[in-house]
């Protein structure tokens, strides 16, 4: 092999690995369309210990609406204002951190990286397509409703 064959050969190398690293890179968990609000997270008081974070139901006022707030997604599943309208768990797939998202007609919580499904208690119904492993059932957050602030513990 002469000199110009190997380098050639060498490029191609690092072409691929360097465009399998954007790929990768670009199904990263830090961005999902769905925009964060920073949320409230705290500590403390007497519902339980953890991670405390708020969301204004009016955020979500429509039954399927959803919004992530730090690592938290929250649902609403049915009509009214009451803690048992919405739910409220992890953001992101326990597999392999795709973003989950909930699908209204099917009723369930979708990865979109390797479409794991979840029923809304958190039990998984499939795990992921096209890609070795499995998954574990989703975290499933308590959560209150206090006039118009649903907070979720995560512990």
């Amino acid at each position: 092999m002469n000199r110009k064959d190997f380098i050639f050969s060498v490029g191609k190398g690092v072409l691929i690995a360097c465009s399998g690293s954007c790929l990768l890179a670009s199904c990263s968990s830090s961005d999902d369309g769905m925009g964060d609000t920073g949320g409230n997270p705290g500590s403390g008081g007497n519902e339980g210990s953890g991670t405390r974070v708020n969301l204004a139901i009016s955020d979500i006022p429509n039954v399927g609406d959803q919004k992530r707030v730090n690592s938290v997604l929250f649902i609403r599943i049915a009509t009214g204002n009451t803690a048992d309208a919405f739910i409220a768990t992890e953001a992101v797939c326990p597999h392999q951190g795709g973003q989950l998202v909930f699908k209204g007609a099917q009723n369930i919580i979708e990865c979109q990286l390797h479409f794991a499904t979840y029923e809304l208690d958190g039990d998984t119904v499939q795990g992921p397509q096209n890609s070795a492993g499995s998954t574990r059932d989703l975290k499933i957050y308590a959560t209150t409703l206090n006039d118009t602030t649903l907070t979720a513990t995560v512990s």
